[in-house]
């Protein structure tokens, strides 16, 4: 459906880092320590001499107090990375499945809802404090940095709210005629009511009227209701990607 390699573009797209460093093929993510993502090396194209390479970037992470990080997918450049970061001490983090779907087929799949879903171009406080409360990690200064992440991605946000509280949000990224669900959050109160499902519904039927087909989606391998409710949706794996942390 996508290759490995457009998948691991996309999802760069999708949550961009604040800086980045081109180096002979790969790309040196980093945005202050917030989120592996932005904070980690995706390795698109295999370098000519891959012992400097790896040299170079930890001294540049290292520079920037940022423990050096590699995003390992099937695309990744060269094919044993995996095993020269292992060599190195690096240890794997986060082990995650990317899943793909057509937005038609999920909206199909969907139960329908009478939750009211608001949906805008960028994030309000409301939605921010929710999400932050779910999967937030660090303080005011670390959530400052995750808003500018989303700030630089073109993207609608939903969310569902109680009084001038959210009880549930979610992200679509909208990258090349695609879209990328992000930032799927219920507050524990109101969990197991639907909520998750009524916002993955207001966003793709906002997205089919920008003409986006595709939704993609990336989720833990070890978390089991999340899988369960996108393979319920129809979603199907086309990629997977870890990390290789510095122990």
């Amino acid at each position: 459906m996508i290759a490995p390699a457009r998948i691991d573009s996309l999802m760069n797209q999708a949550w961009p880092a604040a800086d980045s460093t081109e180096l002979d093929g790969w790309l040196v993510r980093r945005n202050a320590g917030v989120t592996l993502r932005a904070n980690s090396v995706l390795p698109a194209n295999a370098p000519f001499d891959v012992h400097g390479a790896l040299d170079y970037v930890e001294r540049l992470y290292v520079a920037h107090d940022i423990t050096p990080s590699f995003q390992i997918s099937p695309a990744v450049q060269p094919s044993d990375l995996d095993a020269h970061l292992e060599a190195r001490g690096y240890t794997v983090r986060n082990p995650t499945l990317v899943q793909c779907a057509a937005i038609s087929d999920v909206l199909a799949k969907l139960p329908e809802t009478t939750a009211e879903v608001n949906i805008s171009r960028a994030p309000s406080a409301a939605w921010m404090d929710c999400w932050w409360s779910v999967d937030g990690r660090g303080g005011a200064a670390s959530r400052t940095t995750a808003e500018q992440i989303l700030a630089r991605g073109k993207a609608l946000y939903a969310s569902i709210s109680d009084g001038r509280q959210a009880k549930a949000i979610g992200r679509l990224a909208l990258v090349d005629g695609t879209a990328g669900l992000y930032c799927l959050a219920v507050d524990e109160r109101f969990r197991r009511q639907g909520l998750a499902s009524a916002v993955i519904r207001g966003l793709l039927q906002a997205a089919t009227t920008t003409g986006v087909k595709w939704v993609w989606l990336s989720v833990l391998e070890d978390n089991t209701p999340a899988r369960t409710l996108y393979d319920s949706l129809g979603f199907s794996t086309v990629s997977r990607y870890h990390y290789r942390v510095k122990a």
